[in-house]
């Protein structure tokens, strides 16, 4: 399996995995297959397949259905081929060595992509550790409860979507309040990979950009003569009481928003047959974020969420001057149902969103007049 004679070459692996994505595009688990078997054929290995293959596609599909052109269905048909032949490469992860070292991997509650998750659990079960892969969607109190009763050395903990951050900081805690604060915290996932200084804001202290990197990491860390304890991590300072009260408030804060942007019968031309749940939805995720970047203080989430937002939703019929009024019409709602205190430590992030979305649709307006004056000379 680590003859890697060839595997190593860019130029092979770049066209073994531009050849996946194709099939990929098409749906096609067959192709998928062929292109696997091409790999394997000339001595590609397991891990090579791994993070030169199953992982740069993953990010690519992201991507597609981002600018609109992966479907949702396309998205779960990639993820499940993906998902499959992992589970047929398995075998080739056969344990090297072994080591006296238990690690638990899973991803946080009501995170469902466990690709990456499960990637860096075959790493390790590769190096000889003992693993325990528990999946997507695991809630807090059940993770902490098998890492107890398994004396775990070491837990792996995935979050791919950004809105998912504060579970990871939640874990911690729970982590805390069953005596097991000296046990380390390994995070992954995109947020991670695009901002690496997000653990200094969380009850966690290390990552790793890919599973290779995780395994590297993690043997690092127990060269070491001492283990990471309770006193060692950054402590989080944030308004426990703003966050908590917001909260509770946030259903009536997304109802009430979405009744004033519903008056606005304008703004909903484009929005299909059922505008009401296009704005809950929008405004669900927004009230998520604002959140998370409330508990990590980091308004460098919501820029990255805001461009995000702006590329995909004037595909669902969301035009970005209708955001920025929506921004503003949520401030409104949160002066009038929270306390004036907390309001305003709330209003200081969507604040922040209104100024940045007002640049964006002002450099949208410069860059049709710059089109416009292009055309007409």
């Amino acid at each position: 399996m680590k003859d890697q004679s060839q595997s190593n070459h860019p130029n092979h692996l770049i066209s073994l995995q531009s050849a996946y994505l194709e099939a990929m595009c098409h749906g096609s688990g067959r192709a998928a297959d062929k292109v696997l078997q091409q790999a394997l054929d000339v001595n590609t290995a397991a891990d090579d397949i791994y993070l030169s293959i199953f992982q740069p596609t993953a990010y690519a599909i992201g991507r597609l259905w981002q600018s609109n052109r992966f479907s949702v269905a396309q998205e779960h048909l990639a993820t499940a081929i993906i998902e499959r032949q992992m589970g047929e490469m398995h075998p080739l992860f056969r344990p090297q060595q072994h080591r006296t070292r238990t690690i638990v991997i899973g991803c946080v509650p009501n995170e469902q992509h466990r690709v990456g998750a499960r990637m860096v659990a075959d790493f390790f079960e590769e190096d000889g550790w003992d693993v325990h892969y528990l999946g997507a969607a695991v809630p807090i109190l059940s993770f902490v409860g098998i890492v107890k009763e398994l004396q775990a050395d070491l837990i792996g903990i995935s979050a791919q979507m950004v809105y998912h951050l504060p579970a990871i900081t939640e874990f911690a805690r729970s982590l805390d309040m069953h005596g097991l604060s000296h046990i380390p915290v390994m995070v992954g996932g995109m947020p991670f990979i695009e901002q690496p200084e997000l653990t200094g804001t969380l009850n966690v202290r290390y990552s790793a950009a890919d599973a290779r990197k995780a395994v590297h990491v993690a043997n690092q860390l127990f060269s070491q003569p001492h283990r990471i304890t309770q006193s060692t991590r950054p402590q989080l300072a944030t308004s426990e009481e703003t966050i908590a009260i917001f909260r509770k408030a946030r259903l009536w804060i997304i109802n009430a928003s979405v009744e004033r942007s519903l008056e606005h019968s304008h703004e909903l031309t484009r929005l299909g047959d059922q505008p009401e749940q296009v704005l809950m939805g929008g405004f669900e995720f927004m009230s998520r974020m604002l959140e998370t970047a409330m508990l990590l203080q980091n308004t460098a989430l919501l820029d990255e969420q805001l461009i995000w937002g702006n590329q995909r939703q004037p595909h669902d019929g969301v035009d970005p001057a209708h955001i920025l009024h929506r921004f503003k019409l949520y401030a409104e709602v949160v002066d009038e149902i929270l306390p004036s205190p907390h309001a305003r430590v709330v209003n200081q992030y969507v604040s922040w969103l209104i100024t940045r979305q007002q640049e964006l649709v002002d450099q949208i307006e410069t860059n049709k007049s710059e089109n416009a004056f292009t055309t007409e000379t």
